[in-house]
This record gives C-alpha cells, sequence and structure tokens, in this order.
C-alpha cells in the first residue's frame, strides 16, 4: 500500500507522476478547481472584510470523496498542482476538504520530468497563503463586477454582462473598431525614381522632401515630376554602419501565441491545448509565464548545445540576460524545453509547436546577427528621395531561429556629391489606409503591453467576447459588433474603474503585491469597491437618460416611454412604472407597437386545487406544458403534463 498520496490538476500527470516516484506513492488528479463562488448569488459578505462562501462544484463530488477516501491511508499528502495562484488556490481549497488530522504539504514544479517532480517532492512545503489572498482578490473582483455591473449593463444596452478584465480587454478592440468605422482615406501620390551611377549601378530611391502623404493630386506629382527631368541629381547624404541585432528572448505566454499564429497560423485556443499537452507529457515547463528568465543549469546546457551544434563562434559573447515586464512572475521560468537533446518529438501539431520552442529556447542564447547597413538620400531641386540597403555579414541567432526574412538588400557605395542620371520616374494614386484589426496575436501583445490580464487569462479573455457576442473572428481579425460597442460606450460614459486601462493595469499589480505580502487584500477589495459604488450610481443615472424616448406612452398617456433591453431583445415601458404596466415591441423606425398576448389554447383539462381550466402553454425553451388560468394564485401555480394533465415536480409526474 502507498504511503504518500500526490494531488496533481490533470489526469495525464498521473501516470508520469506516478513513474517518477515509484510505488510508495499514489498519485490522483483533481481536474482542475473542486470548488468556486456559487454561480446564483453574489456569495461575497462585503460587510465582513468580503468574506467568500464557497462551494464544491456538483460534478466534482465523486472526486472529492476519492480524494478524501486515499488521503485517510496516506502517512503525507503532496499537493503538486500548478505553480501560480490558480494553482495555489486549487491546493488550498482541497486542503480545506481534508481531515484535519492529515499531513498536508505543497509540492511545486514548472515542469513534469523525473528530477523536477522529485525535487517537488523534497522541498515540499506549506501552502503559500499570500498567493491564496491574491486569487481570492482577484475572484472576488471578479464577481463583484459580474453581478453588481452587469444588470445595469444588460438594461443599457443588451449586452450579457460586464467583466473586470474583458471589458477592458472589448474597449481596447472596440476603440480600433470606431477608428475604423469613422476613417476616412486621404488621397497621395508617392514618387519612386529608379538613377544611374556612371559605372551603371541603379538604385530605387522614394520620395522624403515633400512627404508622400503632402503630394495631395495628380497635378501635385505631375510639377514635381517635371523638375525632377529637367534639374541635376546628386548625392545629397551617405551613411554606412555596423548593426548588432540581439537574439529574441524565450518564450512567455503571450509571445508563443504570437509566433505560433504569425509561423503557424493557429489560434490561441490551438496554441494553448497543444501547450498544454506537451507540458503534461513533460516536454516543456509551465506554460502560463510572464517571465523571460530560466535556471543557470539550463542557460549553460544551452550555450554548450550551441558550441557543440553549430560552432563556438555562434555562442554569445556573454550571457545574454532578458529584462522581464513590469510585475513578471520572476520566480517562474520562460517556456522552454526540458530536454535540449530532444530536438525532434512527435508528428503533426506537437511536432511543429515543440519545433518552434526549442529553436526559441537555444537560440536564446547564441551571438548576435550582424548586418552592414547603408542609407542614403539625393536631392533633386529641393526634393529629396531616400534609399536603404543591408547586408547580412553574420547569421548568428537566425541561423537556429531561421524564421522571418532578413534577406540582403545590397545598397551600392555612393560618394557624397557624385552626380547621377535618372532612369525613370513613376507616381500612382494611392489612398490612406486605417489602422488594422487586430488579430488574437496583435490583441494578445497589446493587452500585455497595456498590463491588462495576465498569461493564465489571455485566452479566456478572448472566448469570453466571443461567446457574449460582443466581438466576431473574421478572416483572422476581430471585428466588434453593434452591441460590443454599445457595450463598450455605455461603461466607458459611466467611468466605470475597470475600463480605465490604467486603473485596470494598476489593479493587475495590486494583485501581484498582495502574492508578494506588500499589501493585504482587504484594503485592495475596500479601495476598488468605494470607486464601483460610485461608477454604479454614475451607471445608473446614464441608464435613465439614455432610456427616455420621446414617445408618450399610448395607455396612461401621461409618462414618457423608456427603452429596455434583455436577452429576448430591446422593448418599451413606461416611466410611470409604479402606476402603468404598458409594455411595448420595437417597431419598424423604432416606433413603439403594442405587444400582442399569446393567444392560450384551452385543454380538456382542469386543475385539481381550483378547477379551473388547464391552458396550453410553452416556456421559453420550446418546452410544452399545461397550466392553471389562475397562475397568480400560489396554489395553483404548478406544470402538468401537455397530455395526460398529472402535475409535474421537478421532471417527474406526481
Amino acid at each position: 500500500m502507498a504511503k504518500y498520496l500526490v494531488i496533481v490538476e490533470s489526469p495525464k500527470k498521473t501516470g508520469y507522476v506516478k513513474k517518477f516516484l515509484g510505488k510508495d506513492y499514489d498519485v490522483v488528479a483533481s481536474c482542475g478547481h473542486i470548488a468556486d463562488l456559487p454561480t446564483k448569488g453574489l456569495n461575497v459578505d462585503i460587510k465582513k472584510d468580503f468574506e467568500p462562501t464557497y462551494k464544491v462544484y456538483s460534478d466534482k463530488k465523486d472526486v472529492v470523496k476519492k480524494i478524501k477516501e486515499k488521503a485517510k491511508k496516506a502517512d503525507v499528502v503532496y499537493l503538486m498542482s500548478d505553480l501560480d495562484r490558480e494553482g495555489e488556490a486549487i491546493a488550498w481549497h482541497i486542503a480545506r476538504i481534508l481531515p484535519k488530522s492529515t499531513k498536508i504539504k505543497r509540492a511545486v514544479t514548472g515542469s513534469i520530468t523525473a528530477s523536477a517532480v522529485k525535487k517537488a517532492i523534497e522541498e515540499a512545503g506549506d501552502i503559500d497563503m499570500d498567493m491564496v489572498h491574491s486569487y481570492e482578490a482577484r475572484r472576488i473582483l471578479d464577481r463583484l463586477v459580474g453581478y453588481k455591473a452587469s444588470f445595469p449593463t444588460k438594461q443599457a444596452t443588451g449586452g450579457k454582462s460586464a467583466g473586470r478584465v474583458q471589458s477592458a480587454g472589448l474597449r481596447i478592440l472596440a476603440e480600433r473598431e470606431k477608428e475604423i468605422r469613422d476613417f476616412v482615406p486621404q488621397e497621395y501620390w508617392p514618387i519612386d525614381v529608379e538613377l544611374e551611377r556612371k559605372n551603371g549601378e541603379r538604385v530605387i530611391a522614394h520620395i522624403k522632401v515633400p512627404k508622400p502623404l503632402d503630394i495631395h493630386n495628380e497635378e501635385e506629382a505631375n510639377a514635381i515630376l517635371k523638375v525632377l527631368k529637367k534639374e541635376k541629381w546628386v548625392v545629397h547624404k551617405y551613411e554606412t554602419k555596423q548593426k548588432s541585432t540581439r537574439a529574441w528572448p524565450p518564450f512567455t505566454t503571450s509571445s508563443l501565441y504570437q509566433s505560433a499564429s504569425s509561423i503557424l497560423g493557429w489560434n490561441s485556443k490551438k496554441t494553448a491545448a497543444t501547450a498544454q499537452g506537451l507540458y503534461e507529457e513533460g516536454h516543456i515547463t509551465y506554460i502560463r509565464s510572464d517571465s523571460t528568465f530560466i535556471v543557470p543549469d539550463f542557460v549553460s546546457a544551452m550555450r554548450s548545445t550551441i558550441g557543440t551544434k553549430y560552432g563556438s563562434k555562434y555562442v554569445s559573447a556573454k550571457t545574454n540576460v532578458f529584462a522581464n515586464k513590469k510585475g513578471a512572475q520572476e520566480a517562474h521560468e520562460a517556456i522552454r524545453v526540458t530536454s535540449l537533446e530532444t530536438e525532434q518529438l512527435g508528428v503533426g501539431d506537437r511536432k511543429r509547436l515543440y519545433e518552434i520552442i526549442w529553436k526559441r529556447t537555444v537560440a536564446s542564447q547564441a551571438a548576435d546577427m550582424i548586418q552592414f547597413v547603408g542609407s542614403a538620400e539625393f536631392k533633386c531641386s529641393k526634393y529629396i528621395f531616400g534609399a536603404s540597403g543591408s547586408k547580412i555579414t553574420f547569421d548568428g541567432w537566425t541561423k537556429i531561429w531561421n524564421y522571418g526574412n532578413y534577406g540582403d538588400s545590397v545598397l551600392p557605395e555612393f560618394e557624397v556629391g557624385e552626380e547621377l542620371k535618372l532612369i525613370k520616374a513613376t507616381t500612382s494614386q494611392k489612398f490612406t489606409t486605417p489602422p488594422p484589426r487586430y488579430s488574437e496575436a496583435s490583441f494578445i501583445k497589446e493587452l500585455e503591453k497595456r498590463g491588462i490580464g495576465r498569461p493564465s487569462t489571455y485566452k479566456s479573455i478572448i472566448e469570453v467576447l466571443k461567446e457574449r457576442k460582443y466581438t466576431e473572428i473574421q478572416g483572422k481579425t476581430f471585428h466588434v459588433t453593434d452591441m460590443g460597442i454599445r457595450v463598450s460606450d455605455f461603461l466607458v460614459e459611466s467611468s466605470m474603474g475597470f475600463v480605465d486601462l490604467n486603473f485596470t493595469a494598476q489593479l493587475e499589480l495590486d494583485l501581484d503585491r498582495i502574492a508578494k505580502a506588500d499589501t493585504d487584500k482587504v484594503t485592495i477589495l475596500n479601495q476598488f469597491w468605494n470607486r464601483l459604488k460610485s461608477d454604479l450610481e454614475t451607471a445608473k443615472k446614464i441608464r435613465e437618460e439614455k432610456s427616455m424616448t420621446d414617445y408618450d406612452c399610448p395607455k396612461c398617456k401621461k409618462g414618457k416611454l423608456l427603452l429596455k433591453h434583455s436577452r429576448y431583445g430591446p422593448f418599451y415601458v413606461c416611466s410611470e412604472k409604479d402606476k402603468c404596466d404598458y409594455k411595448g415591441n420595437v417597431g419598424k423606425d423604432g416606433e413603439p407597437v403594442d405587444q400582442e398576448k399569446p393567444k392560450q389554447e384551452r385543454s380538456e383539462h382542469t386543475c385539481p386545487n381550483c378547477g379551473k381550466q388547464l391552458l396550453k402553454r410553452t416556456s421559453k425553451k420550446g418546452w410544452e406544458y399545461l397550466g392553471c388560468e389562475n397562475w397568480r394564485d400560489d396554489d395553483c401555480k404548478g406544470f402538468y403534463d401537455k397530455d395526460s394533465g398529472e402535475k409535474i415536480v421537478f421532471g417527474k409526474k406526481k
């Protein structure tokens, strides 16, 4: 019988961990979180320092039962969930359901390899409660926003919900969408020339003075062309330099998503799923990381591999050290391979993604790429044209990370003052283009740049925005729907703190500060709640202002109609709602139309309580049933089988 129990998150890990630790260890999976705030209700006692109420998921009761039974027989229970605050919270939730006499240790590993797992068991300690508090603060903040801000948002816009991070992300996309919609193309006429030296070398140059955008029409362009064909051409400026380009850092979650998108054409969901599989099988380190740090021993092995495989000149002179962004979890490693010897792995998607990760891992310690770069300016009358070129003199890290275009574009070696011959000059009509829409990769890059979200939330932000119908993916880019624009505009007008991008980024840093014990969760929650209460009052006023129409109530003739929204669409109610119960549909051109009451067909059955007729009805989900025509009477409420007329209780006939 096993003496020790190890609890991991994923069932895929259990076999590997069991094999690494041997017969004295039993391994079981929690399959992610076992508990959370119940979906119905706030479940946060604001007056008691935001005390949360947790409940075990209904579909995890068997998992919890199994964990408890195995824990009773174990000398020590090792909680080996993932190493971020979500993983710490999972370990804490499991610890809370175990018998009080259970000896518990927290084991943390960034990769599923024999050495890493054994080291995690040897160095196992206590649950990091600061990390747990950071998780709780994040979860409570999300619940406060979702529960308190979603209702006014839904009433004002028809949108399904508001969210602390999703709404900040939506604002970024919505602002770009409005830029594109409002964009007015401007006509311009760029000019290109082909020039020839006395030795026959030729160069293509582009106009710099005036700027292409300042040449507004064909007449202006043709006037310049006339001068260019008559006046003398000389080399105005010529400069050369040697340029060193340093290797890219190893992957973070964000840069992995970006590279998989640009190289493989994958979306974040596919990248995350494939990378998670590689991690659970022990081939790469933990995939949710915003750190570029790699442990020194592995860096040494990387440098040795480069020297052996590519030659000593390809090893960087000094160890490459990459700066992490503000707030990065520096104790974590970058996403890297766990074995440098394994250069190729598996087939299909796993093989393609692993190859990218291996190359990025190794290339990060390779020598700089060296280029010879030249730039020149050519003058004709008052007009200046420019050209540039480069030649790789040492490929450096690009020998390993061989993606992208680093080809040569050689520029002749000019002498300042030398005369040139104009071979031809051309111009064409062009129009300015709007800013590009965000792809998933560029959106994640923007989220990271602005400090919105963290590696564990990037994918979920995208999925929620699509599920809420706030955005659509057309081709490979985000298009924000009218609903998404409406929701974002309402939240911005209401000055909601969580769509203030600077405020939201600072809040993410505050959560990190809680994890480091630099502040406490109650302080941060109080600050946020006080801001949110004020914002909700503003939102209420704006919602009321936006809902008021010029239509008179057709029923009471006293009130004005208010435009409301529900999940079924917009509708009208009377502003004298305490005195008038008018409800109307939105007709053509927005005019109010009286709601038609559905005709209720009578059945042959009668209500067993009052004796009145049972009417045929259909639920909002399309379920057919019978209901008493005296439905408002509490004793007559209930559902009856549409065929037999028998009362139905919790899906069963009584």
